[in-house]
């Protein structure tokens, strides 16, 4: 019998790391609960703050249901939804398995995989996270302690380094986009649902400070993933 991404066994492997996350977080949850009261705040003011919470949940929930969907074709579904609910985020997850698709000469969404290349793109996705866990209590105070002081001491300057580290982080992942461009037509759909996903974006922050639409804040990731989905099917079709 051959290799099986959606094998019963990987559904229970994956199921039981999820209880085990949810059992915490109801265990924290609760002891957040108790100590609120403790603290004197209303069982009314909890309440109504965990409505609001459970509200803001809906957006994030959206974009993990679309990138288990965007992965479930190759790498079947235990993997994505254990990645997507426990540490993972759906950019990341998305970068690390198509980087070790991409070395190994796969396509995700085009290609049935082996037990060794299943593991591999696994492997990477899981690894790659881990050092996040490490690197941050290690060194996140310190980091962030050294941009304070950055912009204690100038203020101006402060700004436009963070603005640069986070323009770098974003430069990675449009290069990713373009990369592709004059290599095929792939390269060339990926190119043109990136720009898509731009302007929907654009527009998110237009219709959020015109008309003072505070709720796009929380539903601009999943509406331009949705939008840029969708318009990659005509795109594909064209440059076919």
């Amino acid at each position: 019998m051959g290799f099986n991404v959606n094998h019963p066994v990987l559904y229970i492997l994956a199921g039981l790391c999820i209880v085990v996350v949810i059992v915490q977080s109801a265990v924290f949850l609760k002891k957040a609960w108790k100590h609120s009261l403790e603290l004197g705040i209303s069982k009314e003011k909890l309440k109504e703050i965990a409505k609001s919470s459970i509200v803001f949940t809906i957006a994030p929930a959206i974009g993990i249901g679309i990138g288990i969907i965007t992965l479930a074709p190759t790498l079947g579904i235990p993997l994505p939804w254990l990645r997507l609910s426990v540490v993972g985020s759906i950019v990341y997850e998305l970068s690390a398995a198509n980087t070790a698709a991409g070395a190994m000469g796969l396509t995700l969404g085009a290609s049935s995989l082996t037990a060794q290349q299943f593991t591999t793109i696994a492997f990477t996705m899981t690894i790659g996270i881990i050092t996040g866990l490490i690197l941050i209590p290690a060194f996140c105070k310190k980091t962030v302690s050294g941009l304070s002081s950055v912009g204690m001491k100038d203020k101006k300057w402060g700004e436009h380094f963070s603005n640069a580290l986070f323009y770098g982080l974003i430069a990675t992942f449009v290069g990713q986009g373009l990369s592709g461009v004059t290599v095929n037509a792939a390269g060339r759909v990926q190119a043109l649902v990136l720009l898509v996903s731009a302007i929907v974006m654009g527009l998110c922050g237009f219709l959020r400070g015109k008309f003072k639409l505070k709720w796009i804040n929380d539903y601009a990731l999943p509406i331009c993933m949705i939008v840029s989905m969708a318009a990659a099917i005509p795109l594909s079709i064209w440059l076919a």
